[in-house]
């Protein structure tokens, strides 16, 4: 037990001395940046789904 005792000691003092927190406005244009990337990567696959999806109906189509 007091192995954990000692380990939530230390997070602590690590947690509030040693890291490093981002400012308001570096948190708010990380936010905007993963935002954007989200978005990018959303569109790239729905147009893959959609050029996929054209291409599917295609081939049935020709198998008919």
């Amino acid at each position: 037990m007091a192995n954990v005792t000692e380990y939530i000691k230390e997070s602590y003092i690590e947690l509030t001395e040693k890291v490093t927190w981002p400012t308001w406005r570096e948190l708010q244009s990380s936010a905007v940046l993963v935002l954007v990337a989200a978005i990018i990567i959303a569109m790239v696959i729905l147009g893959m789904d959609q050029v996929i999806a054209y291409l599917l109906k295609t081939f049935y189509n020709s198998l008919a």
